[in-house]
């Protein structure tokens, strides 16, 4: 069975974004404007492959290709917050095993060696989704493959039934609120005007922990309007007029993503506990059934996220480098840099 590869420019936007929403397994960062973005936030150039057996489209993978001193990268995702992209898988629902691991090795195969033809790559990077559970084919084709961790929790079960797994304190708070405590913030869903200083919040704590945020109000903004509506949320909680927490959401198929935000300008409220509730009880309202709090690799985060009883959940880092690469000292700052522009923490 042959397989070959395609690249789709922006006369094929609107093909690319069926397949995206074809895939059982696709993020909204695998949508064609949401990489057009970032290429232009990165100054990296998006190739938007696509796999074909004949006439019937059975991969996509968007790589990002840029220069660092004198190396090539090809990554996916890039460096501005994106929590996992790489490759995902379509019309392999109905295959029995032996054809859709032949079909899915030849699909990595070839893609691989059009990253090797045409881009010669010093080295490649590659986070998976959490569904894209066969590395195989990256193992067999001599990449490094390593573990990474995010958070689930599921939302299938009823409301009562989700909060008594929860922690004590989570839900004291939670059940006080709905008891309408009139000392409670308002939680209300603020459109794009609420990005801005949610945004300029998370960039103020980071600072005072002397830590880098890639992110800018402009290119969430930007986001938020190339994204089909309702695909990003912004949730914000005033009080005194003030924005004093929020968050940003991002959806997609059965998944609500908790993507930028729990930075607090008040400890006294109990805000994030109460915006992480609202945002599973609205998620459940549109049969949503996951709620990813992207990133379970932080021991301190960790703290917080564990309390809604959520699952671990593995996905996987790929990467291969040359050895001229290997060897060089520099090589070492570009990767911690690397990480910590997009790595969920």
């Amino acid at each position: 069975m042959s397989v070959d590869i395609e690249v789709f420019g922006d006369d094929h936007a609107d093909e690319w974004n069926q397949y995206v929403d074809r895939s059982p397994i696709t993020t909204p960062f695998h949508r064609y404007g949401a990489l057009d973005l970032l290429a232009q936030e990165t100054a990296a150039e998006c190739h938007t492959l696509v796999g074909f057996t004949g006439d019937e489209p059975i991969g996509i993978l968007p790589v990002f290709e840029r220069t660092e001193g004198p190396f090539r990268l090809v990554v996916s995702p890039p460096e501005l917050a994106v929590f996992t992209l790489g490759p995902a898988f379509l019309n392999f629902g109905k295959l029995k095993q032996r054809k859709k691991e032949r079909r899915h090795r030849r699909f990595v195969e070839t893609c691989l060696d059009w990253i090797d033809r045409e881009t010669d790559p010093d080295y490649v990077d590659i986070r998976t989704v959490v569904r894209y559970r066969d590395l195989r084919p990256f193992i067999w084709r001599g990449y490094d493959v390593s573990p990474a961790y995010t958070y689930v929790v599921d939302l299938s079960p009823d409301e009562e039934e989700i909060l008594l797994d929860f922690s004590r304190d989570a839900r004291s708070t939670i059940r006080e609120s709905a008891v309408g405590d009139s000392d409670r913030p308002p939680i209300r869903q603020a459109g794009v005007a609420g990005i801005e200083p949610i945004i300029d919040g998370i960039q103020t704590r980071h600072t005072e922990q002397d830590e880098s945020y890639p992110l800018t109000p402009r290119f969430v903004e930007e986001l938020y309007e190339r994204l089909p509506d309702g695909m990003m949320r912004v949730y914000t909680v005033r009080a005194a007029d003030e924005v004093v927490g929020g968050m940003i959401t991002l959806e997609h198929g059965s998944t609500v993503y908790r993507w930028q935000g729990g930075a607090k300008t008040d400890g006294s409220l109990p805000a994030n506990d109460l915006l992480d509730w609202r945002i599973m009880r609205d998620a459940k309202e549109r049969d949503i059934t996951r709620y990813d709090l992207v990133g379970a690799n932080n021991p301190r985060l960790c703290r917080y996220k564990s309390k809604f009883n959520p699952t671990p959940k593995q996905y996987h880092v790929i990467t291969r480098q040359t050895h001229l690469m290997q060897a060089a000292a520099w090589t070492d700052r570009l990767l911690s840099n690397r990480l910590s522009g997009f790595w969920p923490r």
